[in-house]
């Protein structure tokens, strides 16, 4: 394996210069020198110990997203929006000089080690981590931003959207459009998570109509028959017109189920989706759909991460982004 000692002795150099140029650090180093070392090191075939670098300096250049991981057998990143934010969040930070290193975690004990073992200059969350927060903040003095959470505690750094805004925008306009009996499909909705406030927002609307949203019209992720349920709801004398998906991935199997029981999208029943994919362009028909700015929540993310990492005990900030609505085909005018 070759060595910086290696690459100095060929260049005439010290082993300091040669680490200096291969930790960018090139201030007291000559142009002509530090390309001469590069170009040595190049041709050496040197391969620098990042994890060995990382460890041994007081930050490295490392970036950890952290995820957690609800299920073993299933790959988080098959979620589209999870994969697509940390796509785009990659691409933000590697323009800064910086690498993103992805850990799946399962609840906090995890957490602490993972940041510190690699010596990280800094994490960003992506999901639920607010019953641990407060503790994180505790154990970890490096730069910490969440997304897309409504934790209580008021000292973080966070991006968000308005969820609450996203679903007053689609009850908004599937009443626009003539529907007054509609449903609601996702994941439980917990007390103060992303899923609650979407669902608030929609039902506020609803109630200033005078509609209600019975509790048969809810139906779960995790409902086994997905396709019984659609058929359930489009049937009898009040049949749903419209279903609010809390996800854009909610919606697709939406569209795969009623495909199969042979209802109509949407003749027999509209979906509005939530997050605009770029699948959700390519499905027929195409989705009506609330759109957050993934890329742009990536760019904040990475903006306040890194003026964060420059100064320290920066004031906690909460960035609320703006959605829209995403007006395609997929919601039929009564």
């Amino acid at each position: 394996m070759v060595t910086l000692k290696d690459i100095a002795e060929k260049a005439g150099v010290s082993s300091m210069t040669v680490s200096r140029v291969m930790n960018g650090k090139t201030g007291t180093v000559s142009q002509q020198t530090s390309e001469r070392i590069k170009k040595i090191a190049q041709e050496m075939g040197y391969v620098p110990n990042s994890s060995a670098r990382a460890l041994a300096s007081r930050s490295s250049r490392l970036i950890a997203a952290l995820l957690q991981e609800y299920d073993e057998e299933r790959n988080p990143l098959e979620d589209s929006y999870t994969s697509c934010f940390l796509g785009e969040l990659a691409l933000q930070i590697k323009k800064e000089g910086y690498d993103l290193m992805l850990h799946y975690v399962k609840d906090y004990s995890e957490i602490t080690y993972s940041l510190k073992s690699w010596n990280v200059a800094g994490a960003v969350f992506i999901g639920m981590f607010d019953e641990s927060i407060r503790k994180l903040q505790e154990d970890n003095h490096i730069p910490l931003i969440f997304t897309d959470s409504y934790s209580s505690v008021r000292s973080i750094t966070n991006v968000g959207i308005d969820d609450y805004r996203g679903g007053e925008l689609a009850a908004e306009y599937f009443l626009k459009n003539g529907h007054r009996n509609v449903a609601f499909y996702g994941p439980e909705a917990l007390d103060n998570g992303v899923v609650m406030h979407r669902l608030r927002g929609f039902v506020s609307v609803l109630r200033k109509a005078g509609i209600s949203l019975p509790q048969e019209n809810f139906i779960n992720l995790g409902v086994k028959d997905l396709g019984g349920e659609l058929v359930r709801l489009c049937s009898g004398e009040n049949p749903v017109t419209g279903i609010f998906t809390t996800a854009d991935n909610c919606a697709y199997q939406v569209y795969s189920e009623a495909y199969r029981k042979g209802l109509r999208i949407p003749g027999d029943l509209s979906v509005i989706g939530f997050d605009d994919l770029s699948m959700s362009e390519l499905v027929t028909p195409p989705l009506t759909t609330v759109r957050q700015d993934i890329k742009k929540k990536a760019l904040v993310t990475c903006e306040l991460l890194m003026k964060n990492i420059n100064t320290a005990d920066r004031p906690a900030e909460n960035i609320v982004l703006n959605v829209s609505l995403s007006e395609r085909k997929s919601v039929q005018k009564l």
